[in-house]
């Protein structure tokens, strides 16, 4: 987690000027090798001429190459624009592994669009759309045109100008795992705001920000991939930082005294040798 802004309720919601400032912010704590070239994904939140004007712009540092990809509503005019799309269009869809995935296809509709006000602004902005059965969990948030074809339909827009069209489709769709790190923020307590207080508050989301860090940094250098790399901080407490055990002095040193028949304690003696010879910082 680079940053997390707290703010107050009364703040204008999806404010493009609170947004850029946020992602500078997030930037500026990356290396810098890793600041020329970078992919700015967003849901329909940061959909908006600035934000997505300031990120095609580098932002506003020369020899920086941005591209983003971003929700698009899909409004009537979309929905037009679709139906004049011809059979030949359409591509079948793929997953993030680049499978096929059933029933589900990809087209570009830029040139059926009238993008010439962002264009001006965004050279190479491309709208692609995604066609695909429409589940019941979506159907109270479809249009009517959406329930008549018993399809769903999501855009996105996009600044790069090279790809195949369901490669540029997958790459965005793999942002969902925002939502599963959002979750686990509201697990270790960025739900539970312990104060009325606005000061406290800000200093929680801070702490917890800092736990969700420590967390990423001891699943990748601690656990190996698979099944507790990607558990939920509830797991990982159950199974290894809550273990029972018992810590007593003898000999000049502390013991440590597990229980030898946790299910899990290989887990965790493993978790610890991969710590104890990662080189010491310099």
């Amino acid at each position: 987690m680079l940053v997390i802004d707290p703010r107050p309720g009364n703040a204008t919601s999806n404010c493009a000027t609170d947004n850029i400032t946020l992602l500078d912010l997030a930037v500026s704590r990356l290396p810098s090798r890793y600041r020329r070239r970078l992919l700015v994904r967003l849901d329909g939140a940061g959909f908006s001429h600035q934000l997505l004007e300031h990120i095609a712009a580098g932002g506003g540092v020369q020899g920086r190459s941005w591209e983003f990809s971003v929700g698009w509503s899909c409004t009537d005019t979309e929905m037009d624009a679709i139906e004049r799309l011809s059979t030949g269009a359409w591509t079948p869809g793929i997953d993030q592994n680049g499978d096929l995935v059933p029933d589900t296809f990809v087209a570009e509709v830029t040139g059926l669009l009238d993008l010439s006000s962002w264009q001006r602004k965004i050279p190479g902005l491309r709208v692609i759309v995604r066609d695909e059965p429409l589940h019941p969990r979506y159907r109270k948030r479809a249009t009517e045109r959406e329930k008549q074809l018993g399809r769903r339909y999501q855009l996105i827009a996009t600044n790069t100008r090279t790809g195949q069209i369901a490669w540029l489709d997958a790459r965005h769709r793999s942002h969902v795992h925002v939502e599963n790190d959002v979750k686990q923020a509201k697990d270790l307590g960025l739900n539970r705001w312990p104060s009325r207080h606005w000061a406290i508050n800000v200093a929680w989301t801070q702490i917890v920000a800092l736990a969700a860090n420590l967390l990423a940094c001891f699943r990748h250098l601690a656990l190996p991939a698979g099944e507790l790399r990607d558990a939920a901080p509830k797991l990982l407490r159950y199974r290894l930082l809550h273990l029972p055990a018992r810590l007593t002095r003898g000999q000049r040193k502390r013991w440590l005294h597990l229980r030898a028949d946790w299910p899990w304690i290989d887990d965790l003696i493993n978790a610890w040798a991969a710590v104890k010879v990662l080189p010491a910082p310099t």
